[in-house]
């Protein structure tokens, strides 16, 4: 048992492509007392990797067109301009999952990959883990449509002029938050060749 977290009871109440438990539990508070019981539900998605593919020689930045569920409600259109990001699969390392996922999502072979860092999504409300990777490509001229048909995927890709990205940036173009925050390290790091 964690020193700081006392878990009383951990129910699953869903469990499809995702998983959402709820779990009752007390912790330590800052001034080292303990918090009465605590009922919260968290969301499982797992670990997640996230890819911006750069060319470097050409200078230019891969994005997707993905469609997105969560926003049919929400937003006037449920297609979101992303960088490339998936699950890791079981027994496959962060590394591994990234390669795999910028290939079936751009058709580009990864030339070199950094790792970057990783971070928790949305702590609040769900246990998911991303690694962000810059993933070195060859960029390619105009848009293919590519993903997996087992999966009915339908991902637009584009190549972009770094002036392009950061444009769609500042205007609010891009509005998906693993996008937002990989751009943002991206345009701080950047130095032009």
């Amino acid at each position: 048992m964690k020193k700081n977290i006392q878990i009383i009871n951990k129910k699953t109440l869903y469990s499809g492509f995702y998983e959402l438990n709820q779990f009752t539990f007390k912790h330590r508070k800052h001034d080292g007392s303990w918090s009465k019981k605590l009922i919260r539900e968290v969301f499982n998605e797992g670990h997640v990797v996230t890819v911006l593919p750069y060319d470097s020689r050409k200078n230019k930045i891969i994005l997707i067109d993905q469609f997105r569920p969560a926003l049919i409600e929400k937003h006037e259109d449920a297609i979101l301009k992303e960088i490339v990001a998936g699950f890791i699969d079981k027994n496959e390392s962060p590394e591994e999952a990234a390669i795999r996922e910028c290939k079936e999502e751009t058709g580009c072979a990864v030339k070199k990959l950094n790792k970057i860092f990783s971070y928790f999504s949305s702590p609040g409300s769900s246990n998911s883990y991303y690694h962000f990777f810059l993933a070195e490509i060859n960029s390619f001229k105009g848009e293919r449509i590519v993903g997996k048909t087992d999966e009915d995927e339908d991902i637009l890709v584009r190549s972009y002029s770094i002036n392009q990205v950061k444009k769609m940036l500042n205007n609010g173009k891009i509005i998906n938050g693993l996008t937002i925050i990989a751009l943002q390290w991206f345009f701080l790091n950047f130095k032009k060749s």
